[in-house]
């Protein structure tokens, strides 16, 4: 049995919250944006004009997506982490929540749009992206790809 303090431990609950808040993050940005994913995928039309619509993003569009997606989920952790450190409940991190949020999160919604933006990409291409990504697979592999190249900082 591992010990809840030991090293690998650590690393691995590390490595599980990490991956979690990743997940987190992408949810939450489609919030933020103030958009929903369409999950009613009755008509063939939908399905084919999804799947045109991911071959129409580009690899210059697919690194600029992942530069952002890292630079605004990392704020977000330094956020969140700022408020744990205070014994603070963690708030919901979505933009969409009106004029009542903490005024953390009103900077982090603002940094994230301004980050969308220094990457050239509007909030809404960059809802579209990651909506594209949860529908197919090749995209979220090159999106990882590029995640992954960016956390190991190559």
């Amino acid at each position: 049995m591992i010990k809840a303090n030991s090293p690998i431990f650590l690393s691995l609950l590390n490595q599980v919250i990490s991956r979690s808040l990743l997940v987190t993050f992408l949810a939450s940005i489609g919030v933020l944006c103030g958009l929903a994913p369409n999950l009613s995928f009755r008509s063939p039309h939908l399905i084919l004009s999804s799947s045109a619509f991911a071959q129409s993003i580009s690899d210059d569009e697919v690194r600029r997506f992942a530069q952002a997606a890292y630079t605004i989920e990392r704020k977000r952790q330094a956020v969140v982490q700022g408020i744990v450190s205070r014994n603070l409940p963690v708030p919901d991190t979505t933009c969409a929540a009106g004029g009542n949020i903490p005024p953390e999160l009103k900077d982090f919604c603002e940094f994230s749009r301004q980050t969308i933006e220094a990457n050239q990409l509007t909030v809404g291409r960059f809802q579209q992206i990651r909506n594209t990504m949860q529908s197919d697979p090749t995209l979220k592999q090159k999106i990882d790809a590029e995640l992954r190249r960016l956390q190991s900082g190559i």
